[in-house]
């Protein structure tokens, strides 16, 4: 049972209370608590009454426990009389039996002492017999090493390679007996270690190279695993670097040496890999041996002496390769060496080989050499410098690769120079990546800074704002013809890059997509504006109108006025010439926009005429009304007045504009203001009759 918890049972409550009887029974109850609990349930006269109600409830429960439980309180009474006596009669036999338990205790404990002691004795000794033992061991091994290595020049090379790996399996044994015993071996025997030791080192080495230059592989590989048994394997991938590598590169990889190779840089580096096929190649296979891929550290001669030795030389001895100030040149060479360093991983026994070349300070250091920023900035300069001149103030027109206009041709072209054969590098492919999109963009900003210049009003299609028209119709269909041909750059671009960049670019060619097709509402805005010009100064002159029937005896008009046949021709030559250019979908929202323009101002215009002849109209009729009541005559007129004349030509008018819109693919009921225009002057002729 838990200690900290007692189980109650409680009366239960009344109804009504501010409490829960069973808090006081908690284990944690506090009356800090409990009143900090309750402060916001109740106020302390509430609580008060409540208490004293359930305290007199715990009142009658105890009374009742007491009567109900009476004859068992009464009982226990009764039993515990003489229960101290029989207490005192067994405290001395338990007495007695404490002091026994405590003389067996210290006895137990005086010989537990006795026996650690004992032990720790005996350890003493163990230890000192271990010591002595890897001392004898020490001493035998020094004397077995001095026998072998002094015998071991006058054999057989074939014998002499068993026996150093003889003297390495004595000189580890050697190496872990002076461990153990450090303390008892002499200064004069850790001298004779390291001289054995010495000897033992330079014996392998020797051999190594022996082996190396007789081209024996067996005993080449057995000599290798020797050392390494020795943990001797960066010391001598270092030996072999300098004395094995080193030497054979010397002539290779200098300033003479490029001067002189037919074949420049790639020339050099053809010769070095060579040397992989041929003085290097025994070298290369015995420590790519399965026999040495279980060592823990192993053998990486690709890595730690060919390449390190390698790229030391290349940036010491052919530093001018690095050089940025020719941009062909530099990509040349540099395109040359990343083939080279691809050549070379591919001598790599696996991708853990490949990722330990890439790690190592010397490729990092050759990587940096290639000064990349300052080449792109001289690409940058060279296709963005050209382009940037290649935009004139007006569009230059010259037909090349499906584009009508220069401007776009060269924004083509060098989108492709951004990517092609001797200027892309790969490893500053978002360079390019986003000079390419600032090229999109330039286009799109020259394009749209073009076609929202504005001329003044002209009376005709001059050749100023007829260029404007024309030049903007070009822009439209080259930016068309750009939009289409993206894709294939894209797909370009994606062979280009390094995989998983792919959904980033398209994400952000999007963008530029945007920007070029935003171009299309400046386009058609700067097309309607310049017709809009023209064709207002047309819709004005149906303010000439009255004069053409004001006390001129026309007959009633059938036919338009000249400012729409004008209109006509003008809306059909520019439509036969746009339509074999542009789209019929942007053909019709041009029309659409420009007829919504031009009916707004058509409506204002014939308003005003309409409202002009009601009001003369109205003054005649009051001055013959005052005629009439003068001469006390009176006459009806009949016939067609001239403001019916003027009424009817607007009819004409109106009707022949809305069938030109129909001609052009528009429903007139879209038009803002025709359906209104149409109304007007609909309603101005319903009462005239022409018979």
């Amino acid at each position: 049972m838990n200690n900290d918890s007692v189980e109650f049972t409680l009366p239960p409550a009344p109804r009504g209370l501010c409490f829960d009887r069973n808090d006081f029974v908690k284990t944690n109850f506090s009356v800090d608590n409990f009143l900090a609990d309750h402060q916001n349930v109740a106020s302390l006269e509430t609580m008060r009454d409540d208490l004293g109600v359930y305290l007199k409830v715990l009142r009658l429960a105890m009374i009742e426990l007491i009567n109900k439980d009476y004859a068992n309180f009464v009982n226990l009474c009764a039993t515990l009389i003489g229960f101290d006596k029989a207490i005192l009669k067994i405290q001395v036999p338990l007495g007695q039996l404490n002091e026994e338990v405590e003389t067996v205790k210290q006895c137990l404990e005086e010989a537990m002492k006795e026996l650690s002691l004992w032990l720790s004795q005996r350890h003493a000794l163990q230890k000192k017999k271990q010591l002595v033992k890897y001392y004898s061991q020490t001493v035998n091994c020094l004397n077995t090493l001095e026998n072998i290595l002094r015998n071991i020049s006058d054999k057989k090379k074939q014998d002499q390679i068993l026996l150093a790996d003889r003297a390495a399996m004595q000189y580890n044994q050697l190496k872990f007996s002076i461990s153990k015993c450090e303390s008892l071996v002499k200064s004069e025997q850790k001298m004779q270690y390291n001289e054995v030791g010495n000897k033992l080192v330079q014996t392998l080495n020797d051999l190594l190279f022996q082996f190396w230059n007789d081209n024996d592989e067996e005993n080449l590989l057995k000599t290798l695993i020797t050392l390494a048994s020795l943990d001797r394997v960066t010391e001598t991938e270092m030996l072999i670097r300098k004395q094995a590598v080193a030497p054979l590169l010397h002539e290779i990889i200098s300033e003479p040496a490029l001067q002189r190779s037919p074949e420049g840089l790639q020339g050099i580096y053809a010769r070095i890999l060579s040397l992989l096929e041929s003085k290097l190649k025994l070298l290369l296979t015995v420590t790519q041996h399965s026999k040495l891929m279980f060592l823990m550290k192993k053998f990486r001669f690709l890595v730690n002496c060919f390449w390190c030795e390698v790229e030391n030389r290349l940036e010491v001895n052919l530093a001018s390769i690095f050089a940025p100030g020719n941009p062909q040149i530099f990509y040349r060479r540099y395109s040359e060496s990343m083939e080279f360093i691809k050549r070379l991983e591919e001598y790599c026994s696996d991708k853990d080989m490949i990722k330990i070349m890439h790690e190592t300070i010397e490729y990092r250091s050759f990587q940096r050499r290639w000064n990349l920023p300052v080449y792109f900035q001289i690409r940058f300069q060279e296709i963005a410098g050209s382009y940037e001149a290649a935009l004139q103030k007006s569009p230059t027109v010259e037909a090349n690769d499906g584009f009508v206009l220069k401007e776009t041709y060269k924004c083509w072209i060098a989108l492709q120079e951004c990517w092609s054969d001797g200027i892309y590098i790969e490893a500053i492919a978002h360079k390019f990546w986003k000079l390419s999109l600032q090229l999109l963009s330039r286009y799109a900003t020259w394009a749209g800074t073009y076609c929202a210049q504005r001329n003044s009003p002209k009376l005709e299609l001059t050749s100023v704002n007829r260029s404007l028209i024309d030049n903007s119709i070009n822009i439209h269909v080259d930016i068309q013809s750009l939009l289409n041909r993206l894709p294939t750059f894209m797909q370009l671009v994606e062979i280009k890059v390094p995989i998983g960049n792919k959904d980033l670019l398209r994400q952000s060619l999007r963008y530029s997509e945007t920007m070029l097709t935003g171009t299309k509402d400046k386009i058609r805005e700067c097309i309607v504006n310049e017709l809009y010009d023209h064709f207002n100064m047309q819709l004005k002159q149906v303010s000439d109108i009255p004069r053409l029937y004001r006390k001129t005896n026309r007959s009633v008009p059938t036919k338009p006025c000249a400012y729409i046949d004008v209109i006509t021709k003008a809306i059909h030559e520019f439509n036969e010439d746009a339509s074999r250019r542009l789209d019929n979908a942007f053909l019709v929202e041009l029309f659409q926009a420009l007829f919504n323009i031009m009916t707004v101002s058509y409506y204002k215009y014939v308003e005003d005429v309409l409202t002009s002849v009601q009001k003369t109209e109205e003054s005649l009729r009051r001055l013959k009304q005052i005629r009439e009541r003068t001469s006390q005559q009176s006459s009806e007129s009949t016939g067609v007045t001239d403001g019916d004349k003027i009424r009817l030509q607007l009819n004409v008018d109106v009707v022949s504009y809305g069938k030109l819109a129909e001609t052009l693919c528009l429903n007139v009921h879209t038009v803002h203001k025709f359906t209104d225009l149409n109304s007007m002057v609909t309603e101005a002729v319903k009462n005239i009759d022409i018979k």
